[in-house]
């Protein structure tokens, strides 16, 4: 059973250190790369398996762990290469941070980094496909529909509701939900949803499960918006950092 683990759950306006920022393990591939997650990778044993990375957006909430992720490969001397998807954009970042002297690769060892720019990425990771939705943001923001067997799974990222999302049928969403209802307007403002929206969303697609993410704790605290969620679907889970779910 493909296992899932959720190395960071906050949002980019989280205080304080109870959840890390955004990213997702999923069964060799990494959804989203925030702050902190290289650490957690490597305290799991994980780094070595990661054999693709999914960026949502350039937001940094939600790729800033990206280059210590790159360098902890090299120093790992990592063997074989790396395949990373993400929105345009990515490019100019990680030439920028390598012009700093950051080594992101190793030639000597294998490693290399094969980098796919695109709004509509398709790909093929061990038994999964993988396929880019372009959601509602503030900026461009690619979400991923995962599936195998027959079974499928939706990342989002960073999305206002209603998004393209709502057009595919899916087992399990893992779905943004920064704010409460009595925050929606600025969740709008922002390009978020709500608890109690993506509640809906899950609905809609008819996922079996709903995993809420991307939490923030300026407003209202994270309790709220888990009852907020149950109020439309009653088993949404909010994960906290590092829980980890088989499905």
């Amino acid at each position: 059973m493909p296992r899932i683990v959720f190395l960071g759950t906050g949002a980019g306006g989280f205080r304080g250190s109870g959840r890390f920022k955004s990213s997702v393990y999923l069964d060799g591939m990494l959804f989203d790369c925030g702050a902190g997650v290289t650490g957690r990778l490597e305290d799991l044993g994980l780094l070595d398996k990661v054999e693709a990375v999914f960026i949502t957006h350039l937001h940094s909430d939600h790729l800033s762990g990206l280059y210590d992720t790159l360098v902890s490969m090299v120093v790992e001397r990592r063997s074989r290469p790396l395949n990373i998807y993400a929105p345009p954009g990515l490019s100019g970042l990680l030439s920028a941070y390598s012009s700093l002297g950051n080594k992101l690769s190793s030639p000597e060892t294998g490693f290399s980094v094969n980098l796919s720019v695109s709004l509509s990425t398709v790909a093929r990771v061990g038994g999964y496909t993988v396929e880019g939705v372009v959601l509602d943001h503030v900026v461009t923001n690619i979400g991923y529909l995962v599936r195998w067997a027959d079974r499928a799974l939706f990342y989002t990222g960073d999305t206002r509701e209603p998004s393209n999302l709502l057009k595919y049928k899916v087992d399990y969403l893992i779905h943004e939900a920064t704010f409460t209802e009595r925050f929606r307007e600025v969740a709008k403002r922002y390009g978020h949803t709500t608890a109690l929206e993506a509640a809906k969303a899950a609905e809609a697609v008819g996922a079996k499960k709903l995993f809420i993410t991307h939490i923030e704790n300026r407003g209202d605290p994270a309790e709220a918006k888990l009852t907020e969620a149950r109020s439309a679907y009653p088993d949404a889970i909010m994960p906290n950092d590092l829980e980890e779910f088989m499905i």
